[in-house]
């Protein structure tokens, strides 16, 4: 049986690990797991910049009883430093090469074939640039919706025969 939750983040950092910018190592972490509120809480103290940090998800069943799919909305932030507060030349420089990372994964989620997820619903991507000054950091935040059609609800093994 699959489990989405460690595959997917099993391939976020596959991918975060073969990205030439990001370049994760157990030695020099690039990739985690957390949250939006995280990245305005403050990330140096636990990544190397560039970074890539994988978000939860929401769950939501579509199509019928014969033909249901579950389609998990989910985020991603692309983010790296920057060194002098208030220059927004840097920032702006910074925010664009995430905003570049994050659609060649994105661009490599949509065309690999073995991946947790069956695919992505082109429509439903949306971007947005992320800025914490207090820390120096900036970043770009992808929101997208993977689907994986097919999903049974039924498992008759999973069921004690009546007695």
């Amino acid at each position: 049986m699959k489990n989405f939750l460690i595959d997917y983040t099993v391939y976020m950092r596959m991918l975060a690990t073969q990205h030439r910018r990001i370049h994760h190592t157990a030695d020099k972490p690039h990739f985690f797991r957390g949250e939006l509120q995280e990245f305005f809480e403050g990330l140096r103290s636990r990544v190397e910049f560039p970074c890539l940090i994988t978000e939860s998800s929401e769950v939501e069943y579509t199509g019928t009883r014969q033909n249901l799919a579950k389609r998990r909305t989910t985020s991603f932030i692309v983010a790296d430093s920057y060194e002098n507060v208030g220059d927004f030349s840097e920032m702006e420089e910074k925010m664009s090469g995430c905003e570049m990372i994050a659609e060649e994964l994105l661009g490599r989620m949509l065309t690999d074939t073995d991946k947790p997820f069956h695919s992505v619903d082109i429509e439903g991507i949306e971007g947005q640039y992320l800025a914490n000054d207090a820390q120096r950091y900036v970043g770009y935040r992808v929101n997208l919706t993977l689907v994986e059609p097919g999903v049974c609800t039924y498992n008759k093994e999973a069921w004690d025969e009546e007695s």
